[in-house]
């Protein structure tokens, strides 16, 4: 067999031994470089291609529903006329009716009427020639660039291909003396983010500071004035909220129609300043018991004050989040891009300590405040998968380890099928790069790669096994020479291991589309690919120098 010829020619040359172990080396340092280069990316899961996604609309605090409505109508009339969207549902001053992903992003919360949510539905993925994230990521800009009315900000949330979360990246900032304090730093954070190309939907989870007015009633002037103070607060709310004051009954209706009374719409303030409220105030006149009118501006006092912020807390401990969405990135790149940034540009008026992992605290060098800053959202879920698959890999080949050395009695021996295991990432990396160039979106090595590696493992294992007892059995019963019996038993186990590795790639390319399970498909195919390559060229090289001692 010519197999069998080059083979045994390449045991009995120690240059050609020697090159094996080379090519070998230098693909498996290739293959690891392409991480740090950024030719092959990591990501806990692709998006997900979906029939909807959502708006979230968020205004400064004390914006009217007024101006948020028409917000609202400026983003409709920039998508409505998109040939994949089908309907879209406005939600103004409440959030949209609760999916997987609005339990998490606190949907059931919002109340103001600076707040708004639409939910977007697209046609089917069939019927469709572009993704629902590459949509989002089309009619992002469009509608930031001419809807943010009123300093508005305009967030586009898909559906998450994974575990649901507040933000891609959601930054936790803890300590400092103030409210303000920590806010300030909140937004330092919020423009580095800014400066990340692929970071989008940046917000600061925190108020901003608004004055508001409120009416005070003046008791001794109302009972000089003979008006009924009970008369006075109605006409007061029914100027500026209106009231339900009666019901209707309907025999075609299930309940009582409630009759809602204003004033008029002239409630709505010309502005937001004290001058246009007081003019509001002196249009209303009450008459008294003598039957004269009375200016209501005269009756009630305007008191300026600051809203106060609502504290958000984190283990009963005060905090601001500042979030960010990934536009085709993943979370990874771009935050160690911003992480640097920090580091660089805050040094100078902050002492920069690495905590754990990529967390940071700054303590400012002229107020003595400390300011933590911890890394949560997918970007955490993503970092905590990875550890936890690596961590299993790593178990695994361990105990492959030991339970080779336990059938074998040599260490070398099972070193040598462990190490060829481990070197099947070459064929996952190869793989997940031909993807890559294939496909129009980046190919990212998933979660589900690195089980489809794990999984590797006990193949790449068992072929190993296959040619050193059939080469220790030529051995025994043929007395064939240690390399010649090496030789023979790779060929002779070849067919077998090539119809095991076809018949794995022609599964597995039936999910190598796939949004989620894509990347296991690929990794089972690239590493049983080059597991076959393995098992025919490394194994025999690696084991032909301490087979004799298992004889």
């Amino acid at each position: 067999m010519k197999l069998e010829k080059f083979i045994f020619s390449i045991l009995q040359s120690k240059q050609k031994s020697f090159l094996v172990y080379l090519i070998t080396f230098i693909l498996f340092v290739l293959s690891v470089l392409t991480f740090p280069t950024h030719i092959t990316k990591a990501k806990m899961l692709p998006s997900k291609d979906s029939d909807t996604f959502s708006i979230y609309v968020d205004l400064k605090d004390g914006s009217s529903i007024n101006q948020t409505k028409q917000v609202v109508q400026c983003i409709v009339k920039n998508i409505q006329n998109d040939e994949n969207i089908t309907n879209i549902s406005a939600f103004m001053g409440v959030g949209q009716p609760l999916d997987f992903a609005a339990l998490v992003k606190q949907s059931a919360l919002k109340n103001k009427e600076s707040q708004a949510e639409l939910m977007v539905n697209i046609k089917k993925q069939e019927d469709r020639d572009i993704t629902s994230y590459n949509l989002v990521t089309k009619l992002r800009d469009d509608v930031q660039k001419n809807c943010s009315l009123y300093d508005a900000n305009i967030k586009f949330i898909e559906l998450p291909a994974g575990p649901p979360v507040l933000a891609s990246i959601v930054t936790e900032i803890y300590g400092g003396k103030t409210f303000e304090s920590r806010r300030d730093f909140a937004l330092k954070i919020a423009q580095i983010l800014k400066n990340q190309a692929t970071l989008v939907d940046i917000d600061i989870l925190a108020d901003d500071d608004f004055l508001m007015y409120e009416l005070e009633v003046n008791s001794s002037k109302v009972i000089m004035s003979k008006i009924d103070l009970d008369q006075l607060k109605n006409i007061l709310y029914l100027a500026f909220e209106g009231m339900n004051v009666a019901v209707i009954n309907d025999k075609n209706a299930q309940s009582q129609i409630p009759i809602f009374l204003r004033l008029n719409d002239s409630r709505t303030l010309n502005n937001s300043s004290k001058e246009a409220l007081k003019t509001k105030l002196e249009n209303l006149k009450l008459m008294n018991t003598e039957g004269n009118m009375i200016n209501i501006s005269e009756l009630v006092t305007i008191k300026e004050s600051l809203k106060e912020p609502t504290i958000t807390s984190k283990n009963l401990n005060p905090m601001i989040n500042v979030i960010a969405e990934t536009s085709k990135d993943s979370q990874i790149y771009p935050l160690l891009n911003a992480r640097d940034e920090m580091l660089e540009s805050l040094s100078n008026d902050y002492e920069v300590i690495k905590t754990n992992l990529l967390n940071l605290a700054f303590i400012d060098k002229k107020t003595n405040e400390r300011f933590d800053l911890v890394f949560d959202g997918e970007l955490k879920v993503t970092i905590d998968t990875f550890i936890d698959l690596g961590g299993a890999f790593i178990i695994a080949l361990v105990l492959i380890f030991f339970l080779m050395v336990m059938y074998y009695k040599s260490f070398a021996i099972s070193g040598g099928i462990v190490l060829s295991s481990f070197i099947s990432i070459i064929g996952v990396i190869i793989a997940h790069i031909i993807m890559d160039l294939i496909t129009t979106d980046t190919f990212y090595l998933t979660a589900t790669s690195l089980i489809g590696f794990i999984g590797l493992i006990g193949i790449n294992s068992r072929n190993s096994t296959l040619i050193i007892d059939f080469s220790k059995q030529l051995v025994e019963e043929k007395g064939l020479g240690i390399n010649e019996a090496i030789a023979k038993a790779t060929a002779t186990r070849s067919k077998p291991i090539i119809l095991t590795v076809l018949t794995m790639v022609f599964a597995s390319a039936l999910i190598a589309n796939d949004a989620v399970f894509g990347g296991l498909g690929v990794a089972l195919i690239g590493g049983t690919l080059i597991s076959y390559v393995v098992s025919m060229f490394f194994v025999p090289v690696i084991i032909k120098n301490q087979l004799k001692k298992i004889l």
